[in-house]
């Protein structure tokens, strides 16, 4: 996703999360996210207040996302602890997923907003989907989809605390 608004990409999280129920919630967390993608140079951005739209820097491009190795699973078997970080992953991921699956759907839009720019659109439109739909959605995806299937099964065998 490029040029878009905290609004414009919590809609997009909703849509894609169950377990975000609270706009204001997924708002928040959206925020956090993108601040941590600003901070790290990830993203840039435009404007004021709730005219600010972000967009992806080539740094975010050149990256190789790879889950975080968490210590915490390591240390610790608690299955509340468990629990919270495989809810955290599941979070992060579908952000992920959200940040891709954006970027295809802004292209449509500016390719229908914008016609005379069709020349320098379409070649951007068609790499954000190659990128899209080959590698990351449906990795993204699957990873989701396994942590999903995880917090689902409730009376696993870990030891409690």
């Amino acid at each position: 996703m490029d040029d878009f608004s905290v609004i414009e990409l919590r809609d997009v999280l909703l849509s894609l999360d169950v377990s975000f129920t609270d706009k204001e919630d997924a708002r928040q967390y959206v925020y956090r996210q993108i601040l941590s993608f600003e901070k790290n140079g990830w993203l840039t951005s435009l404007g004021k207040r709730r005219d600010k739209r972000y967009s992806i820097t080539d740094k975010f491009r050149a990256q190789s996302f790879a889950p975080k190795r968490d210590e915490k699973v390591k240390s610790s078997s608690c299955v509340g602890n468990i629990i919270e970080i495989l809810v955290q992953e599941k979070k992060e991921y579908e952000a992920e997923l959200a940040i891709t699956l954006g970027e295809v759907e802004e292209y449509q839009s500016l390719l229908n907003r914008f016609p005379i720019d069709e020349g320098i659109l379409i070649p951007l439109f068609d790499a954000a989907k190659e990128r899209s739909a080959k590698e990351r959605s449906a990795k993204l995806l699957g990873k989701v989809n396994a942590l999903t299937n995880r917090l689902q099964v409730k009376n696993s065998k870990v030891s409690l605390c």
